[in-house]
Formats: structure tokens, C-alpha cells, sequence
């Protein structure tokens, strides 16, 4: 199968909801705070064969333009550091997003764990201030922003352009297991347009069904903000095993 084959047979099949890869960023605006977190609720949230890189999440939001899903859309997610057979990368135990092109990009090709978000909450600048928002249902579920302090480099970032994700794929048929995948990206050409560094707030509000009350936040320890571009391409298969049906 070609891959344009595979983007011509996602749902619906007689018309794909976005293009074929890669998925250039054109521009990504980032409110980013480090935070503390119940090192427990790390462990439990950390899809197996992936591990727990200390006790520290990234909390940001967003607001995007990625083509061929999304001319614009916002984004919140939590990120946290992990590793894989001695290889460190970055993956999203939370993450939320305000079009449903982004949403099913995400998800049903790298297994992003993304859920909607309401179109609001957008960054908002005043002064040497950025702030933005979570919200779903009309409710804020996280509000964090930065005090803007001294300007940055891409040396500044707390991690890289390796990522992974753990894909699930859920069986509906009681006798056939349900496939999991190990997938892993190496975003290409990242560009830094600025950056900036600070004092950053966070704070999780209305929890929804999410789980991210559990995580205990605890102190902000660092704050950026920036604008970024880069090219989403292929991702690889590193490890693909089955689930099997309850009761087997």
C-alpha cells in the first residue's frame, strides 16, 4: 500500500479529513511551565514499555497553524520526559485540542491521547506577560502563563525533536486482541523563531474526566515562551504486541 493509499482509506473513506504527510508547523506559539509532580501519578500514567524520566511535567498552551489538518487551532497538553531501551524522548499523557482535524491526525495516526477543547482560551500577551487557557465545556481546566525575564536559545529547551507515542488499537470483536504500537518521531527542520524565558503560574482548575487533580502540581520551577515551526513526518513501528480480549 502506497501512502497515499493510507490517508485515502482514513475515515470517512470517500473523503479523507486531511492531506497526506508531512505535516509542516507553520507556526506554534508556547506558553511552557515546568512543574513538580506526584512522582506516583507519573508511574501510573506512563504507557508501558515507555519509563518515567524524574518527577518533573511540562504543562503548555498553544495556539497553531499546521497544515494539511489546521490552518489554526488551539492546543493545552502536559508533557513529560521518558525513556525507551536507554533513548530518551518526550510523550503526552494529556493533551487537548480545538478542531477535530487535529484531533484525528493526532490520534489515529500517532496515537496522541487528544480530546477536544473548546475554541477559546487563546495566548494573550500584556506587558512582558503571556497567559492562556484550557477550556472545555466553557470551563477552565488549567490556566497558566510567564513572566518574561530574559530572552532565550534553543539550548534554553528542556528537551528535543525526539518524541513517542504508545498507539492503542481497541479490538470490537471479543475474540480478536486489541493491537498496541511503540511509535517513534523525530521532528525535522525545528526552527526556533524566538524565545523567551521567565517565571512561570500554573493551575488546574476543573479537572473534567481527565485525572490531571491527581497529578498533585506542585512548584513551578521554570517558564518559556516562544514561537517554533517544524515538519511532522513518518513515524517508526519500534515494538507492536497484542492486548488479549478480557477473560482469555
Amino acid at each position: 500500500m502506497s501512502s497515499q493509499d493510507a490517508f485515502d482509506s482514513l475515515m470517512p473513506l470517500h473523503s479523507p479529513p486531511f492531506g497526506r504527510l508531512p505535516f509542516p508547523m507553520l507556526d506554534c506559539k508556547m506558553v511552557m511551565v515546568a512543574f513538580r509532580a506526584d512522582p506516583d501519578e507519573i508511574a501510573r500514567i506512563t504507557p508501558a514499555p515507555l519509563e518515567p524520566d524524574g518527577d518533573t511535567l511540562y504543562a503548555f498552551v498553544a495556539d497553531n497553524s499546521q497544515l494539511s489538518h489546521s490552518m489554526a487551532y488551539h492546543e493545552a497538553a502536559i508533557l513529560q520526559k521518558v525513556t525507551y531501551k536507554g533513548r530518551s524522548a518526550v510523550t503526552t499523557p494529556y493533551i487537548w485540542t480545538s478542531t477535530d482535524t487535529a484531533m484525528l491526525a493526532g490520534r489515529e495516526l500517532f496515537g496522541m491521547p487528544k480530546l477536544m477543547c473548546d475554541e477559546a482560551g487563546h495566548l494573550q500577551a500584556l506587558a512582558n506577560e503571556v497567559s492562556g487557557s484550557l477550556v472545555k465545556y466553557g470551563r477552565n481546566m488549567l490556566d497558566l502563563g510567564i513572566v518574561i525575564d530574559a530572552e532565550g536559545a534553543i539550548e534554553d529547551l528542556p528537551f528535543g525533536a525526539q518524541w513517542t507515542f504508545v498507539r492503542h488499537l481497541p479490538s470490537p470483536d471479543p475474540k480478536r486482541p486489541a493491537i498496541r504500537q511503540l511509535l517513534w518521531i523525530e521532528l525535522q527542520d525545528f526552527k526556533l523563531k524566538e524565545c523567551w524565558l521567565g517565571r512561570g503560574w500554573l493551575n488546574i482548575n476543573y479537572p473534567s474526566s481527565s485525572g490531571l487533580d491527581r497529578l498533585n502540581a506542585q512548584t513551578v520551577e521554570r517558564a518559556w515562551y516562544g514561537r517554533f515551526s517544524w515538519l511532522l513526518h513518518y513515524a517508526s513501528v519500534e515494538q507492536e504486541w497484542e492486548i488479549p480480549a478480557e477473560g482469555d
